[in-house]
Parts: C-alpha cells; structure tokens; sequence
C-alpha cells in the first residue's frame, strides 16, 4: 500500500496480550507448501474458509472469530462490501478506501485490548485468490485509488496503541514494518505481474520526513512479481510470503511466491537490536519486523470484487503469536 497513511494512530490502549498456538487445520491446508516445510515451518496455525462462523459480519469484535470488519484510521468497513458464499468463499467489494475490507485483529474497546490473532516469529501466509485484471485496469484508468490486496501490519501502534515507540527516541518516534504480499496495483505492467513489497516506517508523523512517515523500502523494480507466461488471474492461484527471523548468526529474509514459485529476489536484513535511527540504507533495515506481530489484511478497491477462497499460516509454532 506504500502510503504514509499508516503513521496514524489508533488512541492508545493499554493491552495485555495473550499467547495461543492458533487455528486448526481445514480442508483447504492438508499438508504445508514446500517453500514453508523447507524453512521448518509444518504447522498449520491458522485455517480459514469463510462463513458466519468465522467472519464477524455483525461487527461484534467478540473474540472467536478469524476474520474481522476493517476498524482503522477512522474508517469503519461496510458489511455490505463482504459478500459470504455458499461454497465457504468470500468476494469483497471494495467499500473502503484503504484496501482493507477483513482483518486478523481488531479493537476490542469493551476491554482496552484486541480480538483476533497477530503473528510473530516468522511464518510462511498464503491466500488463495481470483480477480478479473481486466476490471482492475479499468478501474485503474477511471482514477481508482485502491486496488486487490492481501497484505499485513503490525498490531503494535495500529491495534495495540502506541507500542510501535522506537527504543531511545523520542516520545512518538515510531517503526514498524508494513508487508505487502500482493497488490493488483500493476494492471498495464510488461511483462504481467504484481505488487509484492515491504515498508519499514519510522520517525514522529508529519515532522520527522515532513508529510507521513520516513521510510525505507524495496529497491526500484524490486517489489514487481513477475507471473509466468499465460497466467490468468482471472483463475484462483496461491500467493504466498515466507518471513524467516534473523538470528545472531544468520539473516533474517522475506521472499514472495505465486504457486509455489518464487517470483522476484528476496529481501534480507541483520538482526536488529534497536539500533538507532535511520532506517534507511542500513543492513539491519526491516528487521524490526522479528520483533513485530502481524495481523493479516484482505481489501479490494471500488468496483473490483475480490474472491478469497482461504487463507493459511505456517510456522515453526504457535507460540509466538497473539491470540485473543
């Protein structure tokens, strides 16, 4: 989405976060992709199809559900943009403006915390997806603003108020780390592809770098997933995002797939230990994302349905993870 949208906050909240190991194993999850099972990650930590079950379409923001009506930067998701099949399948509508219709992890005011699930430690996440690229382009020429997207921030300073501080900076100094595992933002591109990127946030919005937030991001070109020759998007297809930690010893790295097929070069970073500011150009960049928890985000622009059939994690473990 690289938009510096994202420095807004949420009004803080104190939290007390819980660890779970997550979801159970779905029809749609019988045995881990190799690109996760090669990097250790054979649990299946989250599952979903998508019914009244699973979705909070009443926009309770009870906990027990998977999925949750977009609740953020003062934009509110219109059930009405969620369309639930009968074959367990979701389509969305696009009636938000910021690629965002369903959410991993949302507000949960009655209690000062949050309901959902946020994952930590690395993962392999993937989704299962189908839209017409056709439309996506028309849309793209009418000035549509947004676009298909599966995408992901952390919960800390978005869901969980202001805990996105940046240690020995000043009060407000945040970062964090947006992941970006597919955007249709590349209709008209040559050859076809797709938007696969990641953003690491940082500074006091609208002072730091002027407007928004500072950012370090993917190099030029970098964040286009190429998709092999005859690819219909119009079909449902995987895209997946493998995000392995950095150790004292070895890189952390993010790599982007299509169908099990690595599209594009991967992105790696040092072990950060909250070295200070700027991000920019330093080995160690991204790397605050292994201190992070992600919740996982689905959304569409205007008049360009989206059609998700699931979605899985994998990872090492559950133990990691936030789950409320």
């Amino acid at each position: 989405m690289s938009r510096a949208i994202f420095g807004f906050k949420i009004f803080g909240v104190a939290i007390t976060l819980a660890m779970a190991a997550g979801m159970t194993l779905n029809a749609f999850a019988a045995s881990a992709p190799p690109e996760a099972a090669q990097a250790g990650y054979t649990t299946n930590t989250f599952s979903s199809s998508f019914t009244s079950a699973t979705v909070d379409m009443k926009n309770t923001k009870n906990k027990g559900f998977q999925w949750y009506l977009w609740n953020l930067f003062s934009v509110q998701a219109n059930p009405a943009g969620v369309v639930l099949n009968s074959d367990g399948t979701v389509t969305l509508l696009g009636t938000s403006q910021f690629n965002g219709q369903l959410v991993t992890a949302v507000t949960y005011t009655a209690t000062n915390t949050f309901a959902g699930t946020a994952f930590g430690g690395g993962a392999y996440i993937e989704a299962e997806m189908q839209f017409d690229p056709k439309v996506v382009q028309a849309a793209s020429a009418n000035g549509s603003s947004g676009w298909p997207s599966f995408w992901a921030l952390s919960i800390e300073g978005n869901v969980a108020g202001r805990s996105d501080q940046w240690p020995g900076q000043s009060a407000g100094y945040v970062h964090s780390v947006e992941t970006d595992f597919f955007e249709a933002d590349a209709p008209q591109a040559k050859p076809p592809g797709y938007g696969g990127a990641m953003h690491d946030w940082y500074g006091i919005y609208n002072k730091t770098c002027g407007q928004g937030l500072c950012q370090a991001k993917l190099s030029n070109g970098a964040g286009l997933r190429v998709v092999p020759t005859g690819t219909d998007f119009a079909q449902f297809h995987r895209y997946g995002f493998l995000w392995v930690p950095a150790t004292a010893t070895s890189a952390g790295y993010a790599k982007f797939y299509f169908d099990d097929q690595q599209l594009g070069p991967a992105q790696d970073w040092q072990l950060y230990t909250n070295q200070p500011p700027p991000a920019l150009g330093q080995p160690w960049a991204f790397g605050v994302l292994d201190q992070l928890h992600m919740f996982l985000i689905l959304g569409t622009g205007p008049l360009q349905p989206l059609t998700v059939r699931s979605v899985n994690v994998w990872q090492a473990n559950g133990t990691s993870n936030l789950n409320y």
